[in-house]
């Protein structure tokens, strides 16, 4: 421990005799009143007060080294998915692990030992305990456990990872390819039975979840028989309670899986609700796995999409792999096989028929022009809305007459590029595209650089950006990605190209396209729908969610001039699929926006109606439906996956138990010379002023030596 000053020291040299000529100067008449003992007392008690607090006025500073002690983590990951409590052995696993896993913890967790439990299915979830378990998520993900887990204890003493679960892995990634990045050894304790289950099961239902109105949609089923010699099975498909069809299938021993095919004409538009169901057998473990529920997006017909690009690009890639998603879309590619030459012939007649137009690098040279000018006839015409990638090959020259339509345009013709970061603001959470967490903003605003040409860009005064430059971590006023809405005429502008590596971003997030997809389609749908005029609106952000999945509802409310009106309390009524009716209120937002998440919805399709008041006077009402699909993953494969659980711990340099043999695992624990302490050591500063003791030293010197002179008659 050292004492410092902020000043520098040498100033008391100065104050040291110009404090005692101030003490001096103070007593120099005293002679006569006071004893010279007397006097020189208080000279030197007037001197150490005034030479106290000049020091004070020089900031000293404690100095010291702090030593921080970090105990050893174990961090315990269970498995809380359904799969656990469908098999023979679910009655240990229900009633007796339990408890076994609470006494393990309580032991476990010491003075010298943290311990962290979790528990997973499709996420991990803080807090472990004998009460905790459900057994009731729909899915289970071990590498994204592991992913979280690495995540929450970066830069801290994890010294071991403990995984307790059958190893059915239903979702994300395979875990064997996330080991080597944990650093830690894991310790696997396998649940659940490894021997072969009497069941039969609908292992897969393969559809298209958007079809045509009065077009035949195929429907492949998926059937597989574990444990029967012979399995006479009947495939049936129905929708609304009526049979559109069934079929029989024979499985046996030799022949375990089969497969029967159903063809359908859908008749209405709208979501369509369909049920496959095979027959029960005596003797399974469940007959959850018997049934299966999907829907299917009926619309009237495509759209179609024209997409013009001046060459091979990985972003058309990106473009394409979404577009395979979704199969409600149509999409003709025109690449430039050479100068004003497509691969694929373009004619105006052509061009007519297309919903949207897709602009990526395209025009690329003035061999272009004429093509150009064809384009935006058409534009003008049909009033199409356009989607523009500007990329640095785009030729801004020959792009000129779609400047019209773009909410955004050049001030110059520079062709030069620089790599920037696409920097989303918080405004965007406001516009219809967005429907996602909030969460998205700050993943699109930490995605890899795209490449923008370096021209002027100026956004129109209707336009409205939601995304500029970034460059070496310096947010700029540069437009990137801007919507526009103006006279009936949509169009989206986003300056850069390489957004394949933001596809890519999203997929080593979330091991999920979806971040990106879904606001790529959530833009194409925007750009496609016909303006909303209505002033009061409640919607859910799906049309369909996954089982378990929370069900939200957005809503909004606009008075005439279409500004969003606060303080509406909106009453949102959903109609069961038994019919039974349930009120609800939607929370406001921050932006005038008004939210509500609902959880543990049964399977089904429902109803709302919605209603919205401002002090007691109607503001709109709404209504629409939406659909809820519950999940049969966890019950497709019931046999637990000991080998992966094995090859966990191996990989890892953890060892693999099975439930029963906690108490061994325990024991290891406990001796584990690994799991170690990590100490260390920080300097702190503390000024010296934050301690009582120099005030109080001055205080009382100032106060004795007025006591003393009181007493003398010097006061």
């Amino acid at each position: 421990m050292t004492l410092t000053q902020i000043e520098s020291p040498w100033w008391m040299l100065l104050i040291l005799p110009v404090a005692a000529l101030a003490a001096w100067w103070m007593y120099r008449r005293t002679k006569d009143m006071m004893s010279a003992p007397m006097r020189w007392l208080l000279m030197g008690m007037r001197f150490v007060s005034l030479c106290l607090a000049a020091w004070l006025l020089l900031q000293p500073i404690l100095r010291s080294l702090r030593t921080i002690t970090y105990p050893p983590i174990v961090a315990f990951l269970q498995d809380d998915s359904e799969s656990l409590v469908i098999q023979r052995d679910s009655a240990y696993v229900r009633d007796t692990y339990p408890g076994e896993l609470g006494s393990f913890l309580d032991e476990l967790k010491t003075d010298k030992v943290q311990v962290d439990g979790y528990r997973f299915g499709s996420g991990l979830v803080s807090g472990l305990s004998a009460d905790s378990l459900g057994f009731n998520q729909g899915g289970t993900n071990i590498s994204g456990a592991l992913r979280e887990a690495e995540d929450l204890y970066q830069n801290l003493n994890l010294g071991a990872i403990v995984i307790a679960s059958d190893g059915i892995v239903t979702s994300g990634a395979n875990p064997l390819y996330r080991l080597e990045e944990l650093g830690v050894p894991v310790y696997t304790v396998l649940l659940g039975d490894t021997t072969a289950q009497r069941d039969v099961k609908i292992r897969e239902v393969l559809y298209n979840e958007i079809a045509y109105l009065n077009t035949e949609m195929p429907i492949r089923v998926r059937v597989q028989s574990d444990g029967f010699d012979l399995a006479n099975l009947q495939v049936t498909l129905s929708s609304k309670g009526r049979s559109l069809g069934s079929q029989p299938l024979k499985l046996s021993n030799n022949r375990p899986q089969g497969e029967v095919d159903f063809l359908v004409k859908p008749s209405e538009v709208g979501l369509q609700a369909f049920e496959v169901s095979v027959t029960k057998l005596d003797g399974e473990i469940t007959y959850r796995n018997n049934v299966q529920r999907f829907f299917v997006n009926v619309l009237e017909t495509r759209v179609k999409i024209a997409l013009f690009a001046g060459a091979s690009h990985p972003d058309l890639g990106a473009l394409n792999q979404a577009f395979e998603r979704e199969e409600g879309y149509e999409v003709s590619e025109f690449i430039l096989k050479s100068p004003g030459q497509f691969y694929t012939e373009l004619s105006s007649t052509t061009l007519k028929d297309f919903d949207l137009i897709i602009f990526h690098n395209y025009p690329k040279s003035t061999a272009d022009q004429e093509t150009v000018a064809k384009i935006a006839e058409v534009i003008e015409q049909e009033k199409t809305p356009i989607m523009a990638f500007v990329g640095v090959s785009t030729d801004l020259r020959s792009m000129q007459p779609l400047y019209k339509y773009m909410g955004v345009t050049p001030q110059n013709f520079n062709q030069r590029g620089e790599e920037v970061i696409a920097n989303f603001s918080q405004t965007y959470r406001q516009h219809s595209t967005y429907t996602f967490d909030d969460r998205w903003i700050s993943w699109a605003n930490a995605a890899p650089p795209l490449f923008r040409p370096q021209a002027a860009w100026q956004s129109k005064a209707n336009a409205e950006v939601f995304a500029t430059a970034k460059i070496k971590n310096i947010p700029l006023d540069y437009p990137v990605y801007a919507l526009q809405n103006y006279l009936g005429r949509k169009n989206m502008v986003f300056l850069g190209e390489n957004f394949w590596r933001m596809r890519a971003h999203a997929f080593i997030e979330d091991e999920s396209f979806e971040r990106f997809d879904g606001w790529l389609f959530n833009n194409i749908k925007w750009l496609m729908a016909s303006d909303d005029k209505r002033k009061f609106k409640v919607e859910p952000t799906k049309k369909v969610f996954p089982g378990r999945e929370p069900v939200s509802f957005r809503g909004q409310a606009y008075d005439d001039s279409y500004n969003p009106i606060p303080g509406v309390e909106i009453k949102l009524s959903i109609i069961n699929p038994d019919g039974k009716e349930n009120d609800y209120y939607l929370a406001e937002t921050r932006e005038n926006q008004y939210f509500l998440e609902l959880g543990n919805l049964s399977t089904g399709t429902y109803r709302y109606a919605a209603e919205g008041r401002k002090d007691n006077v109607l503001v709109g009402k709404d209504r629409g439906e939406f659909s809820v699909g519950r999940s049969g993953v966890e019950h497709i494969n019931l046999r637990a996956d000991q080998d992966l659980m094995k090859q966990i711990a191996l990989r890892t340099g953890g060892q693999f138990f099975y439930a029963r043999e906690l108490p061994e695992l325990l024991q290891l624990l406990q001796n584990q010379e690994t799991l170690v302490a990590r100490r260390d050591t920080r300097p702190s500063r503390m000024p010296i002023r934050q301690f009582l003791w120099p005030i109080i030293l001055l205080l009382s010197l100032l106060a004795a030596e007025w006591i003393i002179r009181k007493l003398n008659s010097q006061v």
